[in-house]
């Protein structure tokens, strides 16, 4: 088989499962790299679960990812796993722990086994300390590249260290290292746990939203740029397999900044007989409510990257891959 053989730590999340479906797609050969493998999720976005390695392992175990990447003769790593925000809210030793020092793993079973280039999701949280302190300057159109990491958050804080770790392991041996920052939130039909509060607020308004139930949904206050899991997964893949960059970090937006209330208008407008009831309650990370849409001219520009999925469509594909995830489970 033709293509690069490409380990994806986290191949089975939210963005993961895209991302594997799309290397496919391309002709490459990915390799999933979970603790746990959600194969029903993997089917449902199309994916052969019979075509490709679906290997059960913890970015934490050093000595099993370096035997996986040598066993399999791994080309490049696009590296995903971790906690989300509010999962390291809750449990910040454990979110440090796994989203530090698991990259940490990755960059040195990488340089041990000569690993090209290690692609790492990251998150446009990682400045949003600047933006609260109204530090971006007076005229400023977009939230592009050069704004300074300020963390605001124990989450963001892990993945600036993680970004700052990978650049200077790259240059010390000699592979490169990319950081993709999704800026908004991130949202898709993968299982509710460790969800945060917006992502579980989305699938059930999409859940009931199908059944035609009423409901009152919480919903964090604030306007925020939401990302579909395809579109983040496009500009990962995107960055992964592109043969020169001249960045090493590139953002990945939406361009469509929405609050609560936009949503549901989408929302009607895209399902009959919808019955949601949102309640506000305040945001459970100590982010800033952001006013500024992404700016995705670099990503644009070096990598042909622009989001396919705007509001409505997302919602159609979310409903289409909840009915297969539950026609599965009715088997």
């Amino acid at each position: 088989m033709a293509g690069n053989r490409i380990l994806v730590t986290g191949g089975s999340g939210l963005v993961g499962v895209y991302v594997v479906a799309m290397l496919l797609d391309r002709g490459e050969q990915p390799i999933v790299y979970d603790t746990g493998v959600n194969r029903n999720l993997l089917s449902a976005v199309g994916v052969d679960i019979k075509a490709i390695p679906l290997i059960q392992g913890d970015v934490l175990d050093l000595p099993g990812l370096v035997s996986v990447i040598r066993e399999h003769r791994v080309d490049r790593v696009i590296h995903m796993a971790g906690l989300s925000g509010e999962e390291v809210q809750r449990h910040p030793y454990n979110g440090v722990t796994l989203n530090v020092m698991g990259t940490m793993n990755v960059l040195e079973a990488a340089q041990q086994e000569g690993i090209s280039r290690v692609t790492y999701a990251s998150s446009g949280s990682v400045y949003l300390g600047s933006l609260e302190l109204g530090s971006l300057g007076e005229g400023t159109q977009g939230i592009d590249e050069t704004i300074a990491v300020n963390p605001p958050s124990i989450y963001a804080a892990t993945k600036a260290s993680s970004e700052f770790l990978g650049q200077a392991y790259g240059q010390r041996f000699g592979f490169e290292f990319v950081s993709v920052r999704y800026v908004g939130g991130l949202y898709g039909p993968s299982p509710v746990a460790m969800k945060s509060t917006r992502e579980q607020a989305i699938r059930t308004m999409v859940q009931v939203a199908l059944k035609g139930q009423a409901a009152t949904i919480q919903w964090p206050e604030g306007t925020m740029e939401l990302l579909y899991a395809k579109d983040a997964a496009k500009g990962t893949v995107l960055v992964c397999l592109k043969d020169r960059l001249k960045d090493h970090l590139f953002h990945i937006g939406s361009g469509e900044l929405l609050n609560g209330e936009d949503f549901l208008r989408v929302l009607k407008s895209t399902f009959t007989n919808v019955k949601i009831t949102l309640q506000n309650v305040r945001r459970p990370l100590p982010h800033p409510e952001i006013q500024l849409l992404n700016d995705n001219t670099r990503s644009w520009e070096q990598l042909g990257y622009e989001p396919d999925y705007p509001l409505e469509r997302a919602l159609e594909d979310y409903a289409a891959t909840l009915r297969k995830l539950e026609a599965h489970s009715s088997l």
